[in-house]
């Protein structure tokens, strides 16, 4: 392609290095974005978990007894059930040996 005098852009070479960085820096942006979602739903959980703890304890501590799932909790103990972040089931109280359990298995 002929250039014109006065004429100005970007040739093809250019256009290309400049793609290749932002592939490069997609390529390194991704996974890092990946990891801290992870740890932010892990993390979310483990705070779910706690405060589902303290809620039963405080539940024993007033009825001397546990209670019979995390449904019994509400609305007097926990303002609502929390559900996980990432499978947004909900979690299961399996006794207190066990104690509260992640819908998809984790316990933390």
């Amino acid at each position: 392609m002929r250039r014109f005098k006065g004429e100005k852009g970007f040739t093809l070479v250019e256009l290309m290095v400049v793609i290749l960085i932002i592939g490069i820096l997609v390529a390194i942006a991704i996974p890092v974005y990946n990891a801290a979602r992870a740890k932010a739903w892990t993390g979310a959980c483990q705070a779910n978990m706690r405060t589902l703890d303290g809620a039963i304890e405080t539940y024993y501590a007033t009825n001397e007894a546990y209670p019979a799932s995390i449904a019994a909790l509400a609305p007097d103990y926990i303002r609502e059930v929390p559900t996980c972040p990432q499978s947004s089931g909900v979690y299961t109280w399996v006794g207190e040996s066990a104690g509260v359990v992640c819908p998809d298995g984790h316990t933390y």
